[in-house]
């Protein structure tokens, strides 16, 4: 197993959590943390321990396996099309998500 990668880790929920308009001060009082805690972690100036890690996942509504892993070579790097795609979902409801999805899937199939 490689070793995680914290500075694209940080700079995954970096993007994710501005791409959903959270701030690090909702981040840090709802985890009952400094903002400058957080600050660090998204920086690489401190490794971020699981309570964390999963915090942010719920919160920006993706898998502990995606920021962590998104390439089979264990990789944390976030292409530019996908910090676009996520700042355009994070715009949609559940529900609209949902119907994406599915146009996708049909797209796929042509």
């Amino acid at each position: 197993m490689s070793e995680l990668n914290y500075a694209a880790i940080g700079q995954k929920l970096q993007q994710l959590r501005k791409a959903k308009n959270i701030t690090q001060d909702y981040i840090a009082t709802a985890l009952n943390v400094t903002v400058a805690y957080i600050s660090n972690v998204e920086n690489n100036k401190v490794k971020l321990n699981l309570r964390v890690i999963t915090y942010y996942a719920k919160l920006l509504g993706v898998s502990v396996d995606y920021l962590l892993f998104t390439d089979k070579d264990g990789s944390t790097e976030t292409s530019s099309l996908d910090t676009e795609i996520m700042k355009l979902l994070s715009n949609y409801s559940d529900e609209e998500k949902e119907k994406l999805i599915k146009v996708l899937k049909v797209v796929k199939d042509l």
